[in-house]
C-alpha cells in the first residue's frame, strides 16, 4: 500500500541530540555536549534491510555508521548546515557561527564569523552569479554560497558581494530573526540566481521580507512588511485522504487543540516561529494553528490556508508534501487520562492541502517527547524532482527525545527517518480512495516523466470528470471529456439505460473501472464520523489544563464541527446554494443539467466528426454489421483520440454512436429537434431508436429516418398502418403517395408493390404516384409502369398514358398503340353496356387520338376493327396507311359526310396534290359495285357535292381532268365559277412569270454595267509605292485596291485597312 512510515535511523543515542544535517553520503549530528558526530549515510539493499518490511515487501532503508566525533566546545550545537560551494560545515553554537572545512573537521581552515555575534539562526543556499539580474559581478562562472545569519536585532549576509564571505553585509532590525527561509527558485535549475527576497521570522506572528540588491551601493539590504490583510480562511484537515487517522489512535478536529501551541518540551524554546519553502518562490509560515502561504513579494498566494490542531513545532517540505510536527493528545484507552501530548507527524499534499496521513511517534515509558531538527534529506532535492526519480525513499529526518529526565538518560535521543512511498503507487492509492483531485495535484507537482499512462494527467482528469458527473458537475465534466477526446460510448454509458445509454449502461459503482481506474477505485471518498460527543468532551477535558489559544475558549471548542462532503464549508445553512441534482443510477430520466451537458458534448463531437468525414470517406453502412449487433465492450474499445486519427471503420462506428446518442437525448430533452436530425444525413442505428420514436409517437420523424437510411419497406409499411386509422381521403392517401413519388427508378418493385392498396381503394388518387411533376416520377421506366397499371386498373393505365403522351411528349409507338387499344376497348364497353351518355365522349377521344397522333401503327389498330365497326375510325386509319380512296369512299358512301370528306382532302393535300381529284372521281364515277337499281338517284345526289367541291377548291383541281369527269349536260352556270377562277389563276401565273423575267433581265444589265465600269479602272504600282497599312514597299506582292479612292495595300493588309476606313467613315 502506498503511504508513509517512520523508521528509527539512529535509535537510543544516550546523549541528547540537538541538531542534525544530512548532506550527500554523510549525516552530521550535533549533541548537547558540544560535540559533532559524523556518520556515513547510505541506502541499504532490500536484502540488507533485515526486519524492515512493509506488507511483506522488502524496503530499502538508509543505514548509518559512526565515522568520527569532533569536539566543538562545551555548549550544545544549535544548528548545522553545509556550504556546498566551498565544502564547509556551518555550526551554530553558543550564539557563534563557526565554519569547518570538509571532509575533516580540523583546526586548520576553521574560521569564526566575528561579525555574526549573538547569532540565533542561519540559513544557507547556493546561487549562480551570472543569473542574477541585479548582481554586480565580473561575469565569473560557477556557483557561490550565500549564508544569512540572524543575530540579535540584525541580520548579516555573507557571500552576496564581490569578495564573497570577506565582504559581509549587515542590516539592523527592530527584532531578532529566529528563523530564516530562502524561497525556492521559480525554475528547477541546480544553480538558481541570487535570491532577491528572504523571509525573516521574528515570532510566530511577525516576519518581514529582506531584499537583496547588490547593484545598489547605498541600499543593498532593505526590509518590507508582508501583507497585513486577514489571511485566507483555513481548510478542514480533520481526516486523512483515506478517511482514517493513519492507525495512530489520535483524533483531531480543526482548531480543537489550538491551546497546545504553548507546549514546551525538555530543552525546547517557547514561541519559536516555524516555516518552510515550497515551490515557485512560495513559502509556508505558521501563524499559530494556521499555515499561511506567501509569495516573494509578501502577498498571499492561495485562497485558503492550512489548518493544524495546534501550532506546529516544526515544518519541512519535500515535493509534493508538507510535513509538520504537531503535539496531539492520544485518545487510546491506555492513555485516555493522560494530558501529555505526543508529537505527531502530519503529511499534507501541497497542491490541495489535503491531509494525506498522520503518523504518531511511539510514546515513551514515562513523560512525553520533544522533537527538533526536522530536515530534508538529499533524496528530497531538487524541489521539482521528476517522477521517474521519486521512488520510495527516506525524505526527512528528525530527532525525538523523552521529556522525562530519567527516560532521557536511559533511552536517549532517536533519529527518525520519514519514508515516502513510490509516487506511482501513491497516485493509484489516491484514485482508489476517490481522491482524484489530490492525485492530479500530486502529478502536477512532480511532473509526468516516468509515470505510466494510467497515472498521467489526461487519464486522471478524465477520472475526475467521471467523479464530477457523479457529483452533478456535468458541464465541467463534459468540457474535460471534449479536451481529451473521450469515446462517446463511454460518456453515454454514464446515463440511464432506459432513455439514453441502452446496452451501454454501466452501474454507478462500475464507472471508474470502465474508464480504466485501478481496481477498487471509488467515485468519492468514504467519510467517517470522527467526532462523537463523548470523545470530544473527554478531549476537551484533557486539554483544559493547557494554555488556550488567543481566540475562543473551551466553550467555543465544545461544539463539534459538522462535516459534509468535500465541497462543504463552515457556513450557516441559510444562503447556501442548493447543490445540483445528481444521478443515482436508478432514475429513468437524468436531470435537466445532465441532458444539456450531454447535448453540448455530442454536438461538439458531431461537429468534429463532420470535419473528419470531409477528409476521410466512410465505408458504406451496409458493408459492416449494424451497431446494434456490437457488444458494449466493442463500443467501449473505440479509441479516445481526435477524430482525424481514426481509421474509416472506427470513424463510422464513432459516427453511429454519436448520432444514436444525440437522437436519444433529443427525444428526452428537446423533442422538437429530433425531426431536423432525422431528415438530414446521419449515421444513427435505427434499431436502437425506432422503438423510442414509436413510444413518443414520432412517426413522421421515424419515417424520415427510414427514408434517409433507405429502409423504404419499413417506412411504407408504417405509412400503411397509419393510413388505416384515417377516414378522410385527404389524410389517408397523400403521405404514402408523396413517399412513393420520391423513391425513383431503383425502388420500382417496391413502388409497384406498395401502391397496390392505394389503387385498390382509389385508382384516381393513386394515379398521382406516377403522374406527379417530380423528376423521380418522370424517371420511372414507363413500360413496367404501363404493364403494372394495365393489370391493376385500365382507367389508371389510360390516365397514365394520356399523361406521358400529352404532358411529357412520349413518342413511343407502343404507348400510342396501347392508348388507342384501351380507348377502343372503352368504346366497345360503352356500346356493350348501353351507356349512351359516356359513349360519345369515349368515341371522340379515340378519334382525336387517331387524328392527332402520328406515332401509333395504324395497321395494328385497324386489324382489331371489324368491317363495319366504327367507320370514322377506320377511315382515319386507312388514311394513315395511305389508302385515301378507301377512306374517302367510307366518308362518301357509308357516312355520307361530304364535309368530312372535304376536310380529309384539305388535311392530306400537302402530301398528295391529287387528293381532291380523287374525291371528285368518287363523286362522279362511283364504282360498279355501288351501282344498282337506285344508282340514278345516287348519281344525281352526288353531282351537287361534286359541283360544290369544284367551286370551293377549283385551284386545287387540274382543269382538264375535271372537264373530262363532268357530265355533258351540266349547265355552264354551275361551273362558271370554276372556269373563271381557273382562267384567272392561269393568267395571274403568266403575268407573274413575265414580271420576274423582266426583273431578272434588268438586274443582269445593271451588273454588267457596273462590271464594265470597274474593269476600266487601273492603279499604278512602282518600286517606291508604300502600303498605307504596314508602310512597306508593295514590290511584286499581291495587292488589293480599296474603293472609292483607290488606295492600294498588300493583300494580307486588306482587312485591317478596310476596317480602318470603315471606322473613319463612321
Amino acid at each position: 500500500m502506498a503511504g508513509f512510515s517512520l523508521h528509527p535511523l539512529l535509535p537510543s543515542l544516550k546523549t541528547r541530540i540537538t541538531a542534525i544535517h544530512q548532506y550527500e553520503d554523510r549525516l552530521y549530528v550535533g549533541l548537547i555536549t558540544g560535540s559533532i558526530q559524523i556518520y556515513s549515510y547510505g541506502i541499504s539493499s532490500p536484502t540488507d534491510a533485515g526486519d524492515a518490511r512493509e506488507e511483506g515487501e522488502a524496503v530499502a532503508l538508509p543505514t548509518v555508521k559512526l565515522l568520527k566525533t569532533h569536539v566543538h566546545g562545551r555548549r550544545q550545537i544549535d544548528q548545522l548546515g553545509i556550504l556546498g560551494g566551498t565544502n564547509q560545515l556551518v555550526v551554530l553554537s553558543d550564539s557563534t557561527v563557526t565554519l569547518y572545512p570538509l571532509p575533516h573537521l580540523g583546526k586548520t581552515g576553521t574560521s569564526t564569523l566575528s561579525q555574526a555575534r549573538s547569532a540565533h539562526t542561519f540559513a544557507v543556499t547556493s546561487y549562480s552569479p551570472s543569473k542574477g539580474k541585479n548582481f554586480d559581478s565580473d561575469g565569473g562562472e560557477g556557483t557561490r554560497d550565500l549564508l544569512l545569519v540572524g543575530c540579535r536585532k540584525k541580520v548579516v549576509v555573507y557571500g552576496a558581494g564581490k569578495q564573497g564571505f570577506k565582504d559581509p553585509w549587515e542590516l539592523a532590525l527592530p527584532h531578532s530573526p529566529r528563523h530564516i527561509i530562502f524561497p525556492a527558485s521559480p525554475s528547477a535549475s541546480s544553480a538558481p540566481p541570487l535570491p532577491e527576497t528572504i523571509h525573516l521570522l521574528f515570532s510566530p506572528q511577525t516576519s518581514v521580507l529582506l531584499h537583496l540588491n547588490p547593484a545598489s551601493s547605498a541600499n543593498r539590504l532593505t526590509v518590507t512588511d508582508l501583507a497585513t490583510s486577514p489571511p485566507p480562511p483555513a481548510t478542514s484537515t480533520t481526516t486523512t485522504a483515506g478517511g482514517e487517522e493513519g492507525a495512530s489512535g489520535i483524533t483531531m478536529g480543526m482548531g480543537a487543540l489550538s491551546g497546545l501551541g504553548g507546549y514546551v518540551g525538555l530543552g525546547a524554546k517557547a514561541g519559536l516561529p516555524v516555516g518552510t519553502k515550497t515551490v515557485g518562490g512560495e513559502v509556508l509560515l505558521a501563524r499559530d494553528e494556521m499555515g499561511v502561504f506567501y509569495s516573494s513579494e509578501g502577498n498571499y498566494t492561495r485562497s485558503e490556508s492550512l489548518q493544524w490542531p495546534g501550532p506546529p513545532d516544526a515544518l519541512a517540505f519535500a515535493n509534493p508534501y508538507i510535513y509538520s510536527i504537531v503535539p496531539v493528545v492520544p485518545t487510546t484507552s491506555a492513555s485516555a487520562a493522560s494530558t501529555i501530548p505526543v508529537p505527531t507527524l502530519q503529511i499534507h499534499l501541497a497542491p490541495t492541502l489535503t491531509l494525506r496521513q498522520t503518523l504518531a511517534l511511539p510514546a515513551p515509558s514515562t513523560g512525553g517527547l520533544t522533537v527538533n531538527s526536522l530536515v530534508a534529506t538529499s533524496s528530497a532535492n531538487p524541489q521539482s524532482t521528476p517522477a521517474a526519480n521519486m521512488s520510495a525513499s527516506t525524505k526527512l529526518l528528525f530527532v525525538s527525545t523523552p521529556t522525562d529526565k530519567t527516560a532521557a538518560a536511559l533511552e536517549g535521543s532517536t533519529i527518525w527517518g520519514v519514508r515516502a512511498g513510490d509516487i506511482g503507487d501513491e497516485v493509484d492509492e489516491l484514485v482508489r480512495q476517490g481522491r482524484v483531485g489530490d492525485a492530479i495535484g500530486l502529478v502536477e507537482s512532480v511532473g509526468e516523466n516516468g509515470l505510466a499512462p494510467s497515472r498521467r494527467l489526461p487519464h486522471l482528469k478524465t477520472l475526475q470528470a467521471v467523479a464530477q458527473i457523479a457529483h452533478g458537475q456535468y458541464q465541467s465534466a463534459m468540457e474535460t471529456f471534449l479536451i481529451f477526446n473521450i469515446n462517446a460510448a463511454l460518456v453515454l454509458s454514464l446515463f440511464p439505460a432506459e432513455t439514453i445509454s441502452g446496452r451501454l449502461h454501466v452501474p454507478k459503482d462500475g464507472w471508474m473501472e470502465l474508464f480504466g481506474a485501478v481496481e477498487g477505485a471509488q467515485l468519492e471518498p468514504q467519510h467517517k464520523e470522527e467526532h462523537e460527543g463523548g470523545t470530544t468532551k473527554s478531549l476537551l477535558k484533557s486539554v483544559a489544563g493547557l494554555r488556550l489559544p488567543k481566540k475562543g475558549s473551551v466553550d467555543t471548542l465544545s461544539h463539534p464541527v459538522q462535516k459534509g462532503d468535500d465541497a462543504a464549508s463552515i457556513k450557516s445553512v441559510e444562503g447556501v446554494e442548493k447543490p445540483p441534482p445528481t444521478m443515482s443510477g436508478e432514475e429513468t430520466v437524468p436531470p435537466r443539467a445532465a441532458l444539456e451537458a450531454l447535448m453540448y458534448f455530442l454536438s461538439d463531437r458531431r461537429q468534429k466528426l463532420s470535419g473528419a468525414i470531409a477528409t476521410t470517406p466512410l465505408p458504406a453502412e451496409d458493408s459492416l454489421p449494424p451497431l446494434s449487433t456490437l457488444s458494449a465492450e466493442e463500443q467501449y474499445s473505440l479509441p479516445s483520440v481526435p477524430m482525424g486519427e481514426l481509421d474509416p471503420e472506427q470513424l463510422l462506428r464513432m459516427a453511429q454512436v454519436i448520432y444514436t446518442g444525440l437522437i436519444k437525448v433529443y427525444l428526452v430533452a428537446r423533442p422538437i429537434l429530433v425531426g431536423s436530425l432525422c431528415r438530414i444525413e446521419n449515421w444513427c442505428d435505427v434499431e436502437e431508436v425506432e422503438e423510442l420514436l414509436k413510444a413518443q409517437k414520432k412517426f413522421g420523424d421515424l419515417i424520415d429516418l427510414y427514408h434517409g437510411k433507405t429502409m423504404h419497406g419499413k417506412a411504407l409499411k408504417m405509412l400503411h398502418e397509419l393510413a388505416k386509422e384515417e377516414d378522410d381521403k385527404l389524410d389517408r392517401y397523400p403521405p404514402t403517395i408523396r413517399y412513393l413519388q420520391k423513391l425513383g427508378p431503383k425502388e420500382l418493385p417496391l413502388i409497384l408493390e406498395s401502391s397496390k392498396w392505394v389503387f385498390e381503394e382509389d385508382p384516381k388518387i393513386a394515379l398521382q404516384i406516377f403522374t406527379a411533376d417530380e423528376p423521380e416520377v418522370e424517371a420511372l421506366p414507363r413500360k413496367e409502369v404501363t404493364n403494372f397499371l394495365e393489370q391493376t386498373s385500365e382507367e389508371a393505365c389510360i390516365g397514365y398514358l394520356e399523361h406521358i403522351i400529352t404532358a411529357l411528349g412520349e413518342e413511343g409507338a407502343d404507348y400510342h398503340d396501347k392508348l388507342a387499344e384501351l380507348y377502343l376497348g372503352r368504346v366497345r364497353k360503352t356500346i356493350k353496356g348501353g351507356n349512351n351518355e359516356s359513349h360519345p365522349e369515349a368515341y371522340d377521344k379515340l378519334l382525336q387520338l387517331l387524328s392527332s397522333s402520328t406515332q401509333y401503327r395504324p395497321y395494328r389498330i385497324v386489324s382489331k376493327l371489324t368491317e363495319d365497326e366504327m367507320p370514322e375510325a377506320r377511315a382515319i386509319l386507312l388514311g394513315r396507311m395511305g389508302k385515301h380512296e378507301e377512306a374517302l369512299r367510307i366518308y362518301v358512301s357509308k357516312l355520307e359526310d361530304y364535309t368530312a370528306a372535304e376536310t380529309y382532302c384539305v388535311r392530306n393535300y400537302p402530301n398528295n396534290a391529287q387528293i381532291f381529284l380523287l374525291l371528285l372521281q368518287i363523286y362522279l364515277r362511283p364504282l360498279p359495285s355501288t351501282t344498282s337499281a337506285k344508282s340514278q338517284p345516287l348519281t344525281k345526289a352526288l353531282l351537287a357535292p361534286a359541283l360544290s367541291l369544284i367551286s370551293k377548291h377549283s385551284t386545287s383541281l387540274p382543269p382538264s381532268p375535271v372537264l373530262d369527269l363532268l357530265p355533258p349536260l351540266v349547265p355552264m352556270s354551275d361551273v362558271q365559277a370554276f372556269f373563271m377562277r381557273t382562267l384567272r389563276e392561269d393568267h395571274s401565273k403568266m403575268n407573274d412569270k413575265r414580271v420576274v423575267s423582266s426583273l431578272v433581265k434588268g438586274r443582269r444589265e445593271e451588273v454588267e454595267r457596273v462590271l464594265l465600269g470597274l474593269e476600266v479602272k487601273r492603279v499604278r504600282v512602282t518600286d517606291q509605292r508604300i502600303c498605307p497599312q504596314c508602310h512597306k514597299r508593295l514590290g511584286q506582292s499581291a495587292i488589293a485596291v480599296h474603293a472609292p479612292r483607290g488606295e492600294v495595300t498588300h493583300l494580307h493588309c486588306k482587312d485591317p485597312f478596310s476596317a480602318k476606313l470603315a471606322k473613319l467613315r463612321n
